[in-house]
């Protein structure tokens, strides 16, 4: 269980998908056995963890399901490590067989000599839930998804994911004056890139540690974000500002998988392969689609919204003028961009954020300071114990014979004013698993984040209780990987110091 990296965790807290952990970038294997075993398609995800993209988890899921488990998708995640360009390394290493399943931000594939999916993410277009899931239920993607073909990779399906906002660091990025002379971080894309210098800032690193290190830098004052993805990365610390009405683009993802790995599987088992992802991209919008809660908990951890008005919205639109004429000579986008508008005009007006009235102006102080979201009465040295029965009662742990010969596990956890630190032992070894990192509480939901690695952190969040000895008792905030679930949630933690 000690933790080397964040992806290696998940790896160890898996023990069901352990295969798919032992190398950065495994070969393809046909797990076509002779004994009724499953054909297992291995699917390389460039986030930290299953609560960043549910329509993939969503997807793995399915196929199980409809194949009735002869089918089945196993999911790597922290794929290239969080470098600036991993999900063109992803796409790289799909076509040359390494994954056999992957995924990556369509706004991407234009700086791969890819404009067929410009329309998808031209500004301030698609600006609602609704309008995303018609756009993903017409004959738009279907149409798009050929010109995937001269990068090696046959596409399945776009999927919906979170709306993008402006997120401001020092504050709210609302008018145009706002834009003007900042830095600005977003994902590797062309029109993106031509988007942020439309409006009179200067393009910076969007993903992960690069993001991170030009906050630190201050060479950013702002950048693009959905906000469930904002929370789980708990980014109210360093940027608590959020523009609640100024929808730059959503974020919309291509699943695709190497062709001849597709080309091996059987006329059936592609067909599951493809009616499932048809199904998960006409669900997928749907599934980010209520950020009620996320909301609120976000203005439980310090974040703040703020409006442009009519005016500055006009005015933001008008600076966008260019990029529309660039994205247009081609005609195919042109194309597409009309036929979006059409759905826009057809697609009834979605309701704004509901924002509590103390969730506006001045950002309070960060997490964990005094008065901030790391309650001082969860300080304390907490410890629960896993044994072998505990293994045998679950349903995804492994059961083998030298996997429980590493029981009991002891863990102690050490709460401290916004800060946690875990070790445990296993068969009496000790092991340190994380110090020094953050967490934070929102109303019943507790957070713990590792932030080295990939810079904004990996989170996997719960809903709590305390007993009437101090001790906690945690529920999983899903999706979470199922061998953290069997770690963190089987036992209750008693408070023992």
């Amino acid at each position: 269980m000690k933790r080397v990296s964040k992806g290696r965790l998940i790896c160890v807290l898996v023990s069901a998908t352990l295969a798919a952990c032992e190398s950065a970038a495994p070969a393809s294997v046909d797990k076509v056995g002779g004994r009724g075993e499953p054909v297992v398609l291995r699917l390389g995800n460039v986030n930290s963890g299953p609560q960043y993209v549910p329509a993939i988890e969503q997807f793995a899921k399915r196929v199980q399901n409809v194949s009735a488990g002869s089918l089945q998708v196993e999911i790597s995640y922290s794929v290239g490590d969080y470098a600036p360009d991993a999900e063109t390394q992803l796409l790289r290493a799909v076509a040359n067989g390494s994954w056999d399943l992957g995924f990556v931000g369509t706004s991407l594939l234009d700086t791969l000599e890819v404009s067929t999916f410009a329309g998808l993410t031209a500004p301030m277009l698609i600006d609602s839930y609704a309008l995303e899931e018609a756009v993903i239920k017409s004959d738009i993607p279907a149409q798009m998804l050929g010109g995937l073909d001269p990068l090696g990779v046959t596409g399945l399906a776009v999927l919906g994911d979170g709306l993008r906002r402006p997120i401001g660091i020092d504050k709210p990025i609302v008018t145009p004056a706002d834009w003007r002379g900042i830095g600005f971080g977003t994902y590797p894309s062309v029109n993106q890139s031509a988007t942020i210098r439309a409006l009179g800032a200067t393009p910076g690193p969007g993903f992960a540690a690069a993001r991170e290190q030009a906050i630190e830098a201050g060479t950013i004052q702002g950048y693009e974000f959905h906000l469930s993805a904002y929370h789980n990365n708990l980014a109210e610390k360093t940027a608590p500002y959020i523009s609640a009405n100024v929808i730059l683009w959503p974020r919309t993802l291509v699943l695709f998988v190497n062709p001849d790995r597709f080309g091996r599987l059987t006329a059936e088992q592609r067909g599951w392969l493809e009616q499932v992802a048809a199904d998960t991209a006409a669900s997928s919008a749907g599934l980010v689609a209520d950020e009620t809660n996320v909301v609120r908990d976000i203005c439980l951890t310090g974040g703040r919204f703020a409006e442009a008005s009519e005016s500055d919205l006009a005015a933001l639109r008008n600076a966008l003028a260019p990029v529309y004429t660039a994205l247009e000579r081609n005609a195919a986008t042109k194309t597409f961009i009309e036929r979006i508008l059409e759905l826009k005009g057809a697609t009834a007006a979605a309701p704004g954020l509901v924002v509590p009235p103390d969730c506006t102006g001045v950002a309070p102080g960060q997490p964990g300071e005094a008065g901030g979201s790391a309650p001082k009465s969860l300080n304390g040295i907490y410890r629960w114990t896993l044994t072998g029965e505990d293994v045998l009662a679950s349903t995804t742990e492994d059961k083998s014979a030298g996997h429980l010969a590493t029981f009991p596990w002891i863990f102690t956890m050490t709460l401290q004013d916004g800060t946690w630190g875990l070790t445990h032992t296993e068969a009496g070894q000790p092991l340190t698993d994380a110090a020094g990192d953050m967490f934070a509480v929102a109303g019943d939901r507790i957070s713990f984040v590792w932030p080295e690695g990939g810079g904004a952190g990996y989170t996997i969040t719960f809903t709590f209780s305390v007993d009437d000895q101090g001790g906690l008792h945690l529920r999983p905030v899903e999706p979470m990987n199922p061998g953290e679930v069997f770690v963190w949630t089987t036992h209750p933690w008693t408070k023992i110091d």
